[in-house]
């Protein structure tokens, strides 16, 4: 016989499910989902029987807070469970950057209190207790999230405590140091900085914007705020942009110019302008500072002729060596003195001619008497002062000294000698 099967509907089916079955699933269920679920951390507040104490932050002004002003942080103690809550205690850390000064609430009346830990005797079931703290910003505080704490006890000895995180927002403060004149042929030398330039000389511009201030600062700019009466001609683009300088840090800028030929000699200032503001804008910041810049004319000495009487130099005869020095700069040399060194011979070899206007010209005269004969190299050597310090220049010369005035070879060692000069100076003049 074959074992027959009953068909079951659905319905009975369903009819057949254990209670207890049915029971176990829908528990598991629940446990899973209380798992799952997001639950608040027990730091977070105080359950004590069946009271509940929770701090809910109900302000904060300024917001950000600023360093050197007031703050206000109102918060709120509030009892969630269904029980009063007795002796509460409520204590306060006092974290830097904020100096606690006082707190109120109309649990005081119209009183302030100045302690870091009061008591409040009850707060009821499912009410709350308003409270305001008053706080100073330490005025070096810096930008960014600080803390404030409270801990807050029930009558039963428990607590927890919970901290504010508090936006600083510090104000910028901009200013530039380490600021340098730095002609354009010196770039890159030992001791490049002055504070004097002459008329038609290209010159950089170097300076640091350091923000001094606790807070950021953005959209920065420093700029040459020159006017078209200046002989001062900026050679690129006058303006630096920085679209942040953080509190604490430094940027280093360089501005390339042109003393112009119009200059005349007296000081100049360079007018720096910069403008920025705080992160918030808040704050607007337009300050100026002023370079001084020193207009000289420089003096240039040169070596305008040369010649000997006799023009022909002869062993054991004396001789004098005339050398005219001229001034072609702008400025006026002073001390102006020459000598002649590595010369064989016994007599003057210095000369001293004091001081040089712009276009003057003095000779410098040396007599000597030549003990050998033959090619002497000299040096001719020159120094004088001007507005810019000490300045020397040297030549090298040779001296052709014969033995017998009587001779024809004198006469070819003149012509050779009137001929070497001249190719010296042609040379010099660039004619050659």
């Amino acid at each position: 016989m074959k074992p027959t099967y009953s068909e079951k509907t659905p319905r009975d089916v369903k009819k057949n499910i254990n209670p207890a079955a049915t029971l176990r699933f829908f528990a598991a269920v629940l446990l899973i989902s209380a798992l799952l679920a997001p639950t608040a951390s027990a730091s977070d507040y105080v359950i004590s029987g069946d009271t509940r104490l929770e701090i809910e932050v109900a302000e904060i002004t300024p917001n950000p807070a600023r360093p050197g002003e007031d703050l206000l942080i109102r918060i709120n103690i509030e009892n969630t469970g269904n029980d009063p809550a007795e002796n509460v205690k409520i204590g306060i850390e006092e974290l830097d950057p904020f100096i606690f000064k006082y707190s109120t609430s109309k649990t005081y009346g119209s009183g302030t209190n100045t302690e870091r830990i009061f008591k409040i005797d009850q707060i009821r079931q499912r009410s709350k207790v308003e409270l305001n703290f008053h706080y100073r910003v330490d005025s070096r505080a810096t930008s960014g999230v600080q803390q404030l704490e409270f801990t807050v006890e029930d009558g039963n000895g428990i607590s927890f405590s919970k901290r504010i995180p508090i936006l600083v927002e510090g104000n910028p403060d901009l200013v530039l140091v380490g600021t340098q004149i730095i002609p354009a042929g010196l770039v890159g030398s030992e001791n490049p900085s002055t504070d004097s330039l002459v008329p038609n000389q290209e010159f950089y511009l170097r300076t640091t914007v350091k923000n001094a201030g606790n807070g950021d600062a953005k959209n920065v700019r420093v700029m040459l705020d020159m006017n078209g009466s200046s002989p001062i001609i900026s050679l690129e683009d006058n303006v630096r942009f920085l679209e942040k300088l953080e509190a604490g840090s430094s940027e280093n800028l360089s501005f390339r110019l042109l003393l112009g030929s119009n200059a005349e000699v007296q000081p100049y200032k360079l007018p720096l302008r910069i403008t920025a503001s705080n992160e918030a804008e808040t704050l607007q910041i337009n300050k100026a500072q002023e370079i001084g810049i020193n207009v000289l004319h420089k003096a240039e000495v040169d070596i305008g002729s040369l010649k000997f009487d006799p023009e022909i130099p002869v062993k054991g005869q004396k001789v004098s060596m005339i050398v005219r020095l001229e001034n072609v700069g702008e400025g006026e040399a002073r001390f102006v003195k020459a000598k002649l060194e590595g010369l064989d011979a016994s007599g003057s070899t210095s000369a001293f001619l004091g001081r040089l206007e712009k276009d003057d010209d003095a000779p410098a005269v040396f007599t000597f008497i030549p003990e050998k004969t033959g090619e002497h190299e000299v040096t001719l050597l020159v120094e004088y002062e001007d507005d810019f310090g000490q300045h020397q220049l040297s030549e090298d010369l040779t001296v052709n000294v014969i033995n017998d005035s009587n001779s024809r070879v004198p006469l070819l060692i003149g012509v050779l000698v009137v001929l070497a000069v001249a190719v010296f100076f042609m040379k010099k003049k660039g004619k050659l």
